[in-house]
Parts: C-alpha cells; sequence; structure tokens
C-alpha cells in the first residue's frame, strides 16, 4: 500500500486505519521521480537504492536509511580510506624510526662534549680533504702553466705545438677541474653533516632536558 504524503499526520492516521496495529511501525517514506514524497509500507524497488525514513504515528522520524553510494562515491571512499591507513602508517613508522635514533643517541653519547668532538673530529676530516685537495691543485696549475709556456714558446719560433704537448694540457685542465668539483662535493657535504650535528645536539639537549652549554 502507497499513499502521497502531501499532508503527512492526516497521512499516518490513514495508514494506522489501513494497516495492523504493530505494521504501522514498518511505515516508510521516499521521495518519488516527480519529486513527491511518498509514504508505505513497502518502498518500492526503484526507490530502494534511494534514502528513506522511517516514521512513527506522530509524524516524526525514528529512522533514515540513506541512499546508496554510487560506484565513483565509493571509490573515492576506498581511496580516501586508503590515504589515511598510509598517513597513520607512515606516522607510526616515523615514530618508530625516530624513538629508535633517540635510543642510538643516548647511547652513542653520554655527555653534550663527546657529541661536538665527535663533530669536530668528521668535520675536521673533510677540511684535511678540502687541504690536501687544494694543493694537489696548486701543483696540477703550476705543471699546466709550465706546458702552456712551452707551447707559447713554440708558437713563437713559428713551431705549432705537438699534439702530446696538447694533450697532457688537456689532461691536467680535467685534472684540475674534477679536483675542484671534489672539492665542490665534499664542501657540501660538511655543511650537510653540521646540520645534522646542530639538529643532534637539539635533540640530546630535548632527551636530556639540558641546557645549552
Amino acid at each position: 500500500m502507497r499513499f502521497h504524503s502531501l499532508r503527512l499526520p492526516a497521512l499516518l492516521i490513514t495508514l494506522s486505519l489501513a494497516l495492523p496495529g504493530t505494521a504501522f511501525a514498518a511505515i516508510k517514506c521516499w521521495t518519488n521521480k516527480e519529486g513527491v514524497r511518498e509514504c508505505g509500507n513497502v518502498v518500492p524497488p526503484e526507490y530502494s537504492q534511494q534514502e528513506t525514513r522511517t516514521v512513527n504515528p506522530r509524524g516524526i522520524t525514528v529512522d533514515v536509511q540513506e541512499r546508496a553510494k554510487t560506484a565513483e562515491e565509493q571509490q573515492q571512499e576506498r581511496q580516501a580510506k586508503e590515504a589515511e591507513q598510509a598517513r597513520l602508517a607512515e606516522e607510526t613508522k616515523r615514530k618508530q624510526d625516530q624513538a629508535a635514533y633517540d635510543r642510538m643517541l643516548l647511547s652513542t653519547f653520554t655527555t653534550e662534549q663527546e657529541l661536538l668532538a665527535s663533530r669536530d673530529r668528521a668535520t675536521g676530516a673533510i677540511d684535511a680533504t678540502i687541504e690536501i685537495t687544494g694543493v694537489t691543485i696548486t701543483a696540477l696549475d703550476r705543471k699546466l702553466e709550465e706546458l702552456k709556456k712551452r707551447a707559447a714558446g713554440l708558437e713563437r719560433a713559428g713551431t705549432p705545438p705537438p699534439a702530446e704537448l696538447k694533450d697532457d694540457m688537456a689532461s691536467l685542465e680535467k685534472q684540475i677541474s674534477d679536483k675542484k668539483n671534489y672539492i665542490a662535493v665534499k664542501q657540501e657535504e660538511k655543511a650537510q653533516l653540521l646540520r645534522k650535528y646542530d639538529a643532534d645536539l637539539q635533540r640530546y639537549r630535548e632527551l636530556r632536558g639540558a641546557k645549552p652549554q
């Protein structure tokens, strides 16, 4: 049995007379294709996927069954759930990694001075490598300058520099370029190391509850 619910209270009175006593608890209301609200004891199949409401004799909604989600909405819901699960897993891993790193930090350094000494040793080793490379570059520059002078002397004398001499100069220029690039890499390595030790020092102080010394 189905009724249009233009006047819901009157409809409910009608239904209460038309249906057996306890059956009234199952009165459902939905909206038809024309946008008109209908009620009855059974939802028509063509509206079963829409939102339906169960009402009591006073016309008060006591239950709402939401409409079925579309395939696109279900996909979006799954994607949102998966994204949230991935975020939570990443957050859990980050906390676990941080806890493990904190334990390592506290077990490796018993005092702040030990951490600073470790920093100085690490950066000092890089500084030594840069210094040695700089000395090598100076020596290579000197050799290259000598070869350039020789080549210039030959040209002034009207003799083209031999291919071997040109190859030697090209080789020295490449070595010098490679050494300079190496120094740039080591300088960036040192900068990264300093940033890491600064972060470690700050975290160490937080874990120890100590003030900067």
